[in-house]
């Protein structure tokens, strides 16, 4: 159970999240813009790591919303991330440098987009279904059975993010020694939740959090980027080995060429990463927190 204080604080935090969530639900058609579609993706996480910061026991229906909520970000997935395959190939065609590599591309895109195509149907099926609950139903005043506790609202802000930092920032070191796309993806995951957590407390901190949220900002979108490249490897790849199959040794050709572009940006994310990572541990984030919400320095390493 969390102090009075911090209760409050996070469902203030809830309030804006919700309201910004509503105001890009509201119009009937923004799931068909691209931008749109991402807004309410990122709105959606951010309230769901509010959510996941509050005491679930004195929030009716909390477990259904956030089922809810989990299962309007996983539908957005797919079509987003065919949404940023395609725009990097517009842009690469842009930059084609020969006429050839500008065919393969153009070909490339019709199949991005034919997919795209398939995913936003498959989307609007699975919003039907999904139906989310009444939102507002989450600002219903909890009930705080025993709102008096012997600890500051700082303190409790700390015990927050304690373990949610020992998760994100722990093996920092360990993935950059090896490049692992799938666990470099749960890593970014587990940042953004915790730069999504800091963000929600915000307001107990004493100094603007502004250097950690930077790290963390940093690490996300290198992770992002590194994400994207290697899901459009892979989909290319593919792509590579049907028109093997149909025998298309030109456009074969233009596609390795253009993966060759793919992987060489894709080891440059994971070098950034590595160089980023040296600077982020659990130990770092406790010695830019706790200063920052008004806190002693640990004792010791963080556990």
């Amino acid at each position: 159970m969390h102090p009075a204080e911090l209760a409050i604080l996070l469902h203030r935090a809830l309030e804006v999240r919700l309201a910004r969530l509503q105001e890009l639900l509201e119009p009937k058609d923004w799931a068909e813009d691209m931008e749109q579609l991402h807004q309410v993706r990122v709105s959606a996480r951010r309230l769901g790591a509010v959510l996941d910061l509050v005491d679930a026991d004195i929030y009716p229906g909390h477990k259904g919303q956030r089922r809810a909520l989990k299962g309007l970000v996983d539908t957005l997935g797919l079509p987003r991330e065919l949404d940023v395959h395609a725009e990097f190939l517009r842009d690469h065609h842009l930059d084609g440098r020969t006429p050839t590599q500008a065919a393969v591309i153009e070909h490339l895109l019709e199949q991005v987009d034919r997919n795209r195509a398939k995913a936003r149907r498959a989307m609007e099926k699975a919003l039907d279904r999904l139906r989310l609950p009444d939102l507002r139903r989450l600002l219903d005043v909890p009930t705080l059975q025993n709102p008096f506790q012997s600890t500051t609202l700082q303190e409790a802000a700390w015990s927050c993010l304690e373990a949610r930092a020992m998760s994100a920032l722990s093996d920092l070191t360990t993935l950059a020694a090896h490049e692992d796309p799938a666990a470099l993806h749960k890593s970014r995951v587990r940042i953004k939740k915790l730069r999504y957590a800091v963000e929600a407390l915000e307001s107990a901190f004493a100094e603007p959090p502004e250097p950690v949220l930077k790290g963390l900002r940093a690490l996300q979108s290198t992770l992002g980027e590194h994400h994207d490249l290697a899901t459009l490897e892979a989909l290319l790849w593919d792509m590579e080995a049907g028109l093997r199959l149909r025998e298309r040794p030109t456009l074969c050709a233009g596609v390795l060429d253009l993966l060759g572009d793919v992987a060489e940006d894709r080891r440059s994310a994971f070098d950034r990463f590595g160089k980023l990572a040296q600077k982020q541990d659990p130990a770092a984030f406790a010695r830019l927190v706790r200063p920052a919400l008004g806190l002693p320095p640990l004792d010791g390493t963080l556990a």
